[in-house]
């Protein structure tokens, strides 16, 4: 639907005065109607009247624009009753809802029910991950509704609500401002969907703002990855998950593509598979002799391609995977809630999760002198901006590496 005021030049009167009309666009249908004020031309900026000048006679632009903002809340209104009731929009049920005098009834429609099925409509074409992300986000929401203690609506959301959803993800909740930005992001989202599924025509989101910062990115130096790698671990269960991890260190394959591995992805030189995250058919990476190694030593085993395991087993594995392994140094990591930072200081085997292999091969890609443009082509990165967090980390790495070596 699209409503827009013009001015019936063709119908001024003696005075000058010009009538306005509306005109909506919706479903192919077009319908001009007056409504019932008049203004001289040079007063009309497009949508609206505009002031007059303290010399020239009053114009009435108050309650003018009034009348013009009221008969555009009619419309929208009689828009919501179409979608609400389901039916087929037309020309004859739309002037005869206008006319009347009749106070129009407009079913509302249930912010979480909407959101179900924003996630549900989604499912078919996105992946796993982003219906995670989006059902989390809708989880976080549904706890704000009940803490709040107030239900939440689609003409609800406005500035004061954003203003008290950040309150509460900082105050009340603490969650880290990516997590938050996240959040806002899937929200913003989901309420663009329903503008166009005539759900909602509440624009007010639009302005809503959440800042995120840049994440200290937990990677293996190239020495700690060769010291798991060449662990012996006296049991089979870790050295499973020692070789899955380092083969994503050694491909920058994502544990959800690594998981679904197959004898079929696999040929001398090359793994060829589909990723699941951005949906890139046939995608290729050389194997280097690290990852052949890997692949060699499950080769005719139950195991083949490789031993398996589940990703919420498998980030407390690699932890005690490293520890046995001697990645115990101290590592802090930091982040914001709101304007406030915090820092969690432990040794680095505890912050070793099935992530971390992915960022320990593009890091040590670049610090091994690797083009970036091919770290990009290889680890299937679509932003430049993602591998730009990777640079900043390999920069601070040469400025000590010239520190120790020119500035002792």
């Amino acid at each position: 639907m699209k409503v827009s005021f013009e001015l019936r030049k063709e119908k001024a009167n003696s005075n000058r005065l010009i009538p306005v009309q509306f005109v909506l666009r919706a479903e192919g249908v077009r319908i001009r109607r007056n409504v019932g004020v008049s203004v001289l031309e040079k007063y009309w900026d497009g949508s609206r009247v505009k002031p007059n000048l303290k010399r020239e006679p009053k114009n009435n632009y108050i309650d003018i624009n009034k009348k013009l903002q009221t008969v555009e809340e009619k419309i929208s209104d009689i828009f919501l009753f179409f979608q609400a009731n389901k039916l087929p929009f037309s020309k004859e049920l739309f002037l005869s809802k206008f006319d009347s005098e009749v106070e129009l009834k407009v079913a509302t429609f249930d912010f979480f029910e909407c959101f179900e099925e924003f996630i549900k409509s989604g499912k078919l074409t996105k992946t796993y991950n982003t219906i995670k992300a989006q059902t989390s986000a809708m989880n976080f929401l549904k706890q704000f509704e009940v803490d709040l203690g107030s239900k939440l609506l689609f003409e609800s959301i406005n500035e004061v609500f954003f203003t008290e959803l950040s309150r509460y993800a900082i105050n009340d909740r603490k969650v880290k401002n990516n997590y938050f930005a996240k959040i806002v992001a899937v929200m913003k989202s989901m309420l663009r969907w329903s503008i166009k599924k005539g759900y909602s025509q509440n624009r007010d989101f639009e302005n809503f703002r959440a800042s995120e910062h840049d994440v200290d990115i937990v990677y293996l130096t190239f020495e700690e990855l060769m010291r798991l790698y060449n662990h012996e671990f006296e049991n089979n269960r870790l050295a499973h998950v020692r070789d899955f991890y380092c083969m994503g260190c050694f491909t920058g394959l994502r544990f959800s593509d690594l998981s679904k591995l197959h004898l079929a992805n696999i040929s001398d030189q090359h793994i060829v598979i589909s990723i699941q995250k951005t949906k890139t058919q046939n995608h290729a990476i050389k194997l280097n002799k690290y990852a052949k190694a890997i692949l060699e030593k499950y080769k005719n085993t139950v195991y083949e391609p490789l031993p398996t395991i589940s990703s919420q087993k498998f980030n407390d594995y690699i932890k005690e995977c490293c520890e046995l392994a001697g990645i115990t140094q101290q590592f802090t990591a930091h982040w914001f809630v709101g304007v406030e930072k915090k820092s969690l200081t432990q040794p680095k085997c505890k912050f070793i999760t099935s992530h971390t292999a992915r960022k320990t091969f593009i890091t040590n890609s670049l610090l091994l002198g690797m083009e970036p443009k091919a770290i990009k082509k290889i680890a299937n990165i679509k932003k430049d901006a993602v591998l730009d967090k990777y640079m900043k980390v390999t920069e601070a790495f040469t400025d000590s590496q010239m520190d120790n070596a020119w500035n002792k």
